[in-house]
């Protein structure tokens, strides 16, 4: 844990350096950095998979990568709703905390929306997988073959 701590800090150094300097955005910099970032995030990801501090987060983002077909199949209405009501109404005039609060309906509310599927027992259909598109489970125990 040490070793990608260290390796995190010094990525990020470097990486916020390069966008401070503008440097990041030369082609075989970009290239390098997108590179170095996934790096960091499998390592991120590690390290919070392996901590018990933070096994809450990893665990609810286990389970959000779990049920990420429910996001998949009904982001659009609560991601549209929200972006219009924020757009029209300018509660909020930042556009980037408008890209946050999008963002996050466009996350929460197919969440709640199969939460409370799940719960009624209602329109469980939604997000069933059709027995035509299931995969038979492969038998246990292999079968004896006379030969011939």
């Amino acid at each position: 844990p040490l070793i990608g701590i260290a390796a995190l800090a010094v990525w990020a150094t470097v990486n916020g350096a390069l966008v401070w300097a503008g440097a990041a955005s030369w082609p075989v910099v970009s290239l390098a950095l997108g590179f170095a970032g996934v790096g960091a995030i499998i390592a991120a990801s590690t390290l919070l998979a392996q901590s018990r501090a933070l096994a809450l987060v990893a665990a609810t983002l286990s389970w959000l990568g779990a049920h990420s077909i429910v996001v998949y199949l009904a982001f659009f209405l609560p991601m549209a709703v929200t972006r219009i009501v924020l757009l029209k109404t300018g509660i909020v005039p930042d556009l980037g905390t408008v890209a946050l609060l999008v963002t996050a309906a466009a996350v929460i509310g197919p969440l709640l929306f199969h939460f409370i599927i799940t719960r009624l027992g209602i329109l469980g259909f939604l997000f069933a997988r059709p027995g035509w598109a299931r995969i038979p489970p492969a038998p246990r125990e292999p079968k004896l073959v006379p030969a011939e």
